[in-house]
């Protein structure tokens, strides 16, 4: 036999004796009842299992989606209110600025009052003790021409001696 009537022969499953048809029914049938059992027993199960499998991770695609949707909101959210916080703390911060320049403000304002009522109080004060020392020295200057015309009264002096005693009382009143 040559090579492609061997090969043909093996192939169509005939023998030298011709094709038993017989042997390639049964065959033919076996192998049909062999592809029902698989497609029963394991293909069924196994696209069961892949079609869950398949469900599953597109279930799980369809939820990462969504989750990637939420974070994208939240991260939008989250820059909204850090944008908010930032834009409160700079008002807050602004108002802290505008609060301490008033108190600074009032501070110096009460604190220049309080000075010029001191240096008033202190101007009065300076007043009344000068007027008291005009009047003390009034009283001296009067208790002196009235001890210096008692004694001029009680004795006539001269015009040095009245110098002298001028000098002498002036030391006195100034002694006291």
């Amino acid at each position: 036999m040559p090579v492609n009537a061997l090969t043909n022969s093996f192939v169509l499953g005939a023998t030298a004796g011709g094709v038993q048809w017989g042997t390639t029914i049964v065959t033919f049938f076996t192998f049909i009842i062999l592809l029902a059992l698989l497609k029963k027993f394991a293909w069924g199960p196994l696209k069961e299992v892949m079609d869950k499998r398949e469900r599953d991770i597109n279930r799980d695609i369809d939820e990462a989606e969504e989750a990637k949707l939420n974070a994208q909101k939240l991260e939008e959210e989250n820059k909204k209110t850090l944008k908010e916080t930032q834009d409160e703390v700079h008002h807050i911060l602004e108002d802290a600025r505008i609060q301490a320049r008033k108190q600074h403000e009032e501070i110096i304002k009460d604190a220049h009052e309080r000075a010029n009522g001191m240096i008033e109080t202190a101007q009065s004060e300076i007043k009344s003790e000068k007027e008291r020392a005009l009047a003390d020295i009034n009283n001296q200057v009067s208790e002196l021409s009235v001890l210096i015309a008692s004694k001029v009264l009680q004795k006539e002096i001269s015009e040095q001696d009245q110098k002298g005693l001028v000098d002498k009382y002036l030391k006195e009143a100034g002694d006291k």
